[in-house]
């Protein structure tokens, strides 16, 4: 009795890998219709796109108390990135060159003045970003 039932519950189970199998194949085949996002400003991937002038002097301010010495330009620019790497690899953290919580909170800033603060003082909402 029991050998009946597994096989047509294999049956089945195959059945529906194949049914699902080729109704992923064809989504990954066919490009979207319609657009995905649809934006009437840039919309900003970096962190380096949420900073303003300030807050980037704030982060080199503090990379040089911390013995990164860059200049105090407001611009996260080649030298600012090279700066944080270099900290972010003493402090054995990931050495992306881009200001983010960890790396602030071990420079002793508050992430949320850096980015939100920021964003006010660029005069953006950031509840709306």
């Amino acid at each position: 009795m029991r050998r009946p039932i597994i096989a047509l519950l294999l049956l089945c189970g195959g059945c529906h890998a194949h049914q699902v199998a080729s109704e992923h194949r064809s989504i990954a085949e066919e490009p979207p219709k319609a657009r995905e996002v649809s934006s009437g400003r840039p919309v900003r991937t970096t962190p380096g796109g949420f900073l303003d002038p300030a807050s980037v002097r704030k982060i080199q301010v503090a990379l040089s108390e911390k013995g990164e010495a860059v200049k105090s330009s407001g611009r996260l620019d080649d030298e600012t990135q090279a700066a944080i790497k270099r900290f972010q690899a003493k402090q054995q953290q990931p050495t992306t060159g881009f200001p983010d919580f960890g790396t602030l909170k071990l420079l002793g800033l508050d992430a949320r003045d850096i980015y939100l603060n920021g964003a006010k003082r660029r005069g953006e909402d950031p509840k709306n970003e």
